[in-house]
């Protein structure tokens, strides 16, 4: 091809042709330019495809991640109303408040249960994939990358400063009731499904009377009450946490599907 184009232009010139070869030499150019242009926008169009391939094996992991983690923490609002619910009454026991539990073994259950803990943890790998290698920019929708960097930001943080927190009245209590009673709950009113805690009620492995002199302990404790009551201020605010979470893990997971079906 070079060769056809130099013959060309020798021609040109032995036939002294001069104003014909100036044109012929700027289309010769003009020719060559857009052959590069075109070359560029060819390479450009592979890299794109690239990306966007890329970013599809993202999506895909992103909206894997979400969908555990809205599991989880719906499993997590749902434990942690319990703790709420728990606490309470051994709060409103405490403080005299006009309370109906069945028996004193109920209101001990309460204490023990209140001081119950499930820490939430998000599945952060492909986002932090993501920052390390500087391709968060893969994700075109600016919606969904603003609420990844929420998720695992702010919104984490706020967990962690409410019901991600271990608290003081967990240890307390737990070296306050005897360590047969507590063994006779974990067995009896706390059952683990793999990573799955359910609290519930169980039959009075002591009488009202010892139940009421543990109570009576417990109750008379200023300080102990004090941490149960910041604990369970601490869980109010953090189940509008969690629920706030488990809505924008919906919204990403609704952003995903809208890209994907694009």
């Amino acid at each position: 091809m070079l060769k056809f184009f130099r013959r060309i232009r020798q021609n040109l010139l032995i036939q002294n042709k001069t104003s014909k070869y100036f044109k012929y030499a700027i289309g010769e150019i003009i020719l060559v330019m857009v052959g590069i242009l075109l070359a560029l926008q060819v390479n450009n169009w592979n890299e794109q495809r690239k990306e966007q391939k890329k970013e599809a094996v993202y999506l895909e992991r992103l909206q894997e991640n979400i969908a555990t983690d809205l599991i989880q923490l719906d499993l997590n609002i749902e434990f942690y109303t319990q703790v709420f619910e728990y606490g309470s009454l051994a709060l409103s026991y405490a403080e005299g408040d006009n309370v109906k539990p069945k028996n004193n073994w109920e209101v001990l259950v309460s204490f023990f249960h209140a001081s119950q803990i499930w820490p939430f943890i998000p599945i952060t790998s492909t986002y932090e994939e993501l920052k390390s290698s500087g391709e968060l920019s893969l994700i075109q929708s600016v919606k969904l990358r603003n609420s990844l960097s929420y998720y695992h930001g702010g919104g984490l943080q706020r967990y962690s400063h409410t019901v991600g927190i271990q608290p003081p009245y967990r240890k307390m209590v737990r070296g306050l009731i005897p360590a047969k009673i507590q063994n006779y709950m974990w067995d009896n009113c706390h059952v683990t499904d793999k990573v799955v805690q359910i609290l519930k009620d169980c039959e009075p492995y002591i009488d009202e009377l010892e139940s009421k002199l543990i109570l009576d302990n417990l109750t008379s404790n200023t300080v102990l009450l004090e941490e149960l009551r910041f604990y369970m201020s601490g869980i109010k605010v953090g189940l509008n946490t969690i629920v706030e979470q488990r809505k924008l893990c919906q919204l990403m997971l609704d952003e995903i599907n809208k890209i994907q079906n694009n």
